[in-house]
């Protein structure tokens, strides 16, 4: 039904999180290699599931129609989001332990910030919490929201540099930006007024 609450989405993300960390299991190489892989896939994983979290108000806004349904979901988006990159968690950590590496400082400090803001939203996204903290909810998940997103977005811009990065990379940056962009009241004003024009 169109606007239920869809509660298993936040299911479909932490499995794919945890199918993803199996195939990288069933691959090639050192163990070492492998948990690279799982590493890799859940990130790419998860931000898919962050994109379209951050994309549903502004595309609702500017096109509506199915887009509506997409921000009627936006809780359990956000939440599935969280169960995935937990998944990720779980898999960096395990790539740490088991090789030794230590990630580059700026990795762990804006991995840990991250991480931070994404817990901090998890654990309040329900209407009690929303009704407790009041305007500092809003505050909270909007700060979070574009910390998250400066993270992903620098991230994949310039992953977009690496090789074989370039076309996930570019897709997932144009999915980033360009709901960024529309999050722009000038700009999101300008597609409207354009779609409402009538067709000569």
């Amino acid at each position: 039904m169109a606007g239920a609450r869809k509660h298993w989405l936040i299911a479909v993300a932490a499995a794919g999180g945890i199918l993803v960390c199996g195939v990288a299991a069933l691959g090639e190489g050192s163990i070492a290699e492998r948990l690279h892989l799982a590493t890799r896939l859940t990130v790419r994983w998860s931000a898919w599931w962050f994109a379209a979290a951050f994309a549903a108000r502004p595309l609702h806004q500017a096109f509506g129609g199915i887009w509506t349904e997409l921000l009627r979901q936006r809780r359990y988006l956000g939440l599935g989001f969280a169960a995935a990159h937990g998944v990720h968690a779980l898999a960096f950590s395990t790539l740490i332990i088991v090789t030794g590496d230590k990630p580059p400082l700026t990795t762990l400090v804006g991995g840990s910030i991250g991480y931070a803001f994404l817990v901090a939203m998890a654990v309040t996204s329900n209407d009690a919490a929303q009704r407790a903290l009041g305007r500092w909810w809003k505050r909270l998940h909007t700060t979070g929201m574009w910390v998250l997103w400066v993270i992903f977005a620098v991230g994949y811009v310039r992953g977009m540099a690496k090789p074989g990065m370039f076309p996930f990379a570019a897709l997932l940056s144009i999915a980033l930006i360009v709901p960024a962009l529309l999050r722009i009241p000038t700009l999101r004003r300008l597609v409207t007024l354009r779609r409402a024009r009538p067709t000569p």
